[in-house]
């Protein structure tokens, strides 16, 4: 290679470089839920569940979790039945979602079940 092609490259790698710090350091983290979390904000909630309650038709989950006051709502395309089969009452856990409003009360909707994490 000559001098200026080496030079090439190795500005190439700085920039490639530069764009990964940036992308990783300056990232957006997910905010922990509060009152003034924005209907449509994703965000992380943490607790012990209280209670995990099936819907009326048995497709989706309702949780209820210590230490907050909105409900977590796990539809049954984003892994209801498996998010049932793997945590139980008085399991602490990390959970991510978007905050949504439904019946003019404010819930956290989990996408995934891998959004709910045991702690």
């Amino acid at each position: 290679m000559q001098k200026e092609e080496k030079i090439v490259v190795v500005l190439l790698i700085m920039a490639v470089l530069s764009l990964i710090i940036g992308y990783f350091g300056f990232s957006s983290q997910t905010p922990a839920y509060s009152s003034n979390s924005k209907i449509g904000e994703r965000v992380y909630v943490e607790g012990t569940i209280l209670s995990i309650e099936k819907t009326g038709k048995g497709d989706h989950l309702k949780l209820t979790l210590s230490n907050l006051n909105v409900n977590v709502f796990v539809p049954k395309n984003n892994g209801a039945k498996e998010v049932y089969n793997s945590i139980k009452k008085d399991d602490r856990v990390r959970i991510r979602g978007k905050v949504q409003e439904y019946k003019n009360e404010r819930e956290i909707v989990v996408e995934s079940a891998k959004d709910i994490v045991s702690l």
